[in-house]
């Protein structure tokens, strides 16, 4: 049985133990400058593999991860592959994995690595830039080829190449200085995260099951969970939309919400304390979407008065109550002594 569901969920397994080691990744970071494993591997590399041959060739690795080079790619995927469909989801997997990981960056600011830099690089450190979008960008490609090419051979030999090429690339940017061991990794996994979601979005959309061999019935039901997944994005928003119109206390939630972001940069609040509020927004929000979802299916259920339904209401209304005391002592937390000082 066990077997059975590892099996049938081991893409989300892989994604669940990614996103794991990547927010440890951060929590390391966030406590100390510089990790164990950085020291270990700046010693190994840094100090014993370095010679001016091999500094030649992690260069010109390195640089098959670089903007033009991904660009360049991305537009013969254009020109020379019939399936427009593979070059339009390159682009856009391109353009995500690239603002993601600028966002991360931008979030974590980590410095880079001081003294022993071979190129010169800019911007922060965490997660690597070459990294992360290196094994989204490749990672995407050997995706398609596993999918689509027929001739075991080549679909083989190619996955083989690109499969090594993604973490030598990993491994020139620590040798060359520009990167921790600690970032690559980091750049590592959140980009097999990524690409999990990513994959699983495209999938049907591109037809990779070669939808000309299958019966009608099927393309029925392929087209009907398209149709279900885009609906759940919809009616997920328009819930929030109609909840927002009606309940007036997820007005004051969410207007709290953004006096709190707008105090953050005020008082400029460290990373932790951003995260803090964060999940407390979401905490409360979603509770009190939750509170008006059991109240309204309550009214429906039992319109006239009764004691029970009072109950459900009242201990849904107290869940939101209590998530809301807890934001505002955490808020005090933060903000008074940064207020006092």
């Amino acid at each position: 049985m066990l077997k059975k569901v590892i099996e049938n969920n081991y893409k989300w397994i892989i994604l669940l133990l990614c996103v794991i080691i990547f927010v440890m990744l951060i929590e390391d970071i966030f406590t100390m400058e510089q990790l164990q494993i950085d020291q270990e591997i700046y010693k190994l590399v840094i100090l014993n593999l370095r010679t001016e041959n091999l500094t030649s060739i992690m260069k010109a690795i390195t640089n098959l991860a670089s903007a033009y080079t991904l660009i360049a790619i991305t537009i013969c995927s254009f020109i020379f592959i019939k399936n427009k469909k593979i070059g339009k989801y390159i682009t856009i997997n391109l353009i995500i994995s690239t603002l993601l990981n600028q966002i991360l960056k931008y979030v974590i600011q980590r410095p880079r690595p001081e003294g022993y830099m071979l190129i010169n690089e800019n911007g922060y450190s965490f997660p690597s830039g070459h990294s992360m979008v290196s094994m989204a960008f490749y990672g995407l490609i050997i995706y398609f080829i596993w999918k689509m090419v027929k001739n075991k051979k080549i679909k083989y030999s190619l996955c083989g190449i690109i499969g090594i090429l993604i973490p030598l690339i990993g491994f020139s940017r620590i040798y060359l200085g520009v990167h921790y061991a600690s970032d690559v990794i980091g750049g590592f996994v959140i980009s097999i995260a990524y690409l999990i979601v990513f994959t699983s979005c495209i999938k049907t959309e591109l037809k990779l099951e070669r939808e000309e061999n299958m019966n009608k019935r099927k393309l029925v039901e392929i087209r009907r969970k398209r149709k279900r997944l885009r609906n759940s994005f919809k009616y997920a928003f328009e819930g929030i939309g109609e909840a927002l119109k009606t309940e007036q206390n997820l007005k004051i939630h969410f207007i709290i919400a953004l006096l709190v972001i707008i105090a953050g940069f005020v008082f400029k609040i460290s990373k932790l304390e951003w995260i803090a509020c964060v999940i407390l927004f979401g905490l409360v929000i979603s509770l009190e979407l939750v509170n008006t979802a059991i109240e309204t299916t309550v009214d429906i259920a039992m319109p006239e008065r009764n004691e029970k339904a009072k109950l459900a209401k009242d201990v849904s209304a107290g869940a939101v109550l209590v998530s809301a005391i807890m934001a505002v002592v955490v808020g005090l937390i933060i903000f008074v002594p940064k207020i006092l000082l």
